[in-house]
């Protein structure tokens, strides 16, 4: 695909970010942002959903999340990543000085895999979206609204385009519908079995 065509869309992002928002303050926010869409947030929740997946009470919220992690990882680094192979903006734009000196600003970071779909971006928004759904609360509208601020946070410290942005997205979205309705599958399939009564917390009641 020939990203290019972006070019003009792209950069006025940018430059919008660099020229009206970047400052000392909005570094130290979005780098605190950006982590609950790294790995280093995005595994441990993987895992925690694992483990919920043992308890009765938590069970649905366990496999909606490990799903759509799951999905989301498979469709983004094992799939898109490799076949887009798009170059980050900081390689794609090492020769602007302008983008470089707001890259610079924001941290230099670094990241060590392609460009397109946002990886950060797809993880917040399975998240977000899976938990959205499967908990139905008056207040579960604020997990979308997170992994929207993630989505943001990677296009001001200049690693990710709009665009990449905007397909983490729709990945990540698609990616925890997905989760959700695995486990509606699953929990199905379960009913009225000895594993739907399965209760690792009746297991070391009983036990104690």
């Amino acid at each position: 695909m020939d990203f290019s065509i972006f070019d003009s869309f792209d950069m006025s992002v940018f430059t919008f970010f660099g020229e009206q928002i970047q400052s000392a303050a909005m570094n130290i926010v979005a780098n605190f942002i950006t982590f609950f869409g790294g790995s280093e947030f995005v595994i441990p929740m993987a895992v925690l959903g694992l483990v919920l997946c043992f308890f009765k009470k938590t069970r649905k919220f366990g496999m909606a999340v490990l799903f759509a992690v799951l999905v989301g990882t498979l469709i983004t680094n094992l799939v898109m990543k490799p076949l887009f192979a798009r170059p980050r903006p900081y390689v794609y734009y090492a020769d602007n000085p302008l983008f470089m000196s707001w890259y610079e600003f924001a941290g230099a970071h670094v990241e060590s895999d392609k460009s397109f779909p946002s990886g950060h971006t797809t993880a917040a928004f399975e998240l977000g979206i899976a938990m959205f759904l499967v908990l139905n609360k008056k207040y579960s509208w604020i997990f979308p609204v997170c992994s929207v601020l993630v989505g943001l946070s990677r296009i001001y410290l200049m690693v990710h385009y709009v665009t990449d942005v905007l397909g983490g997205v729709l990945v990540g979205t698609f990616a925890g519908i997905m989760g959700y309705l695995i486990m509606k599958a699953i929990m199905k399939k379960l009913e009225n079995s000895k594993l739907a009564d399965f209760d690792l917390a009746e297991k070391f009641k009983k036990k104690a």
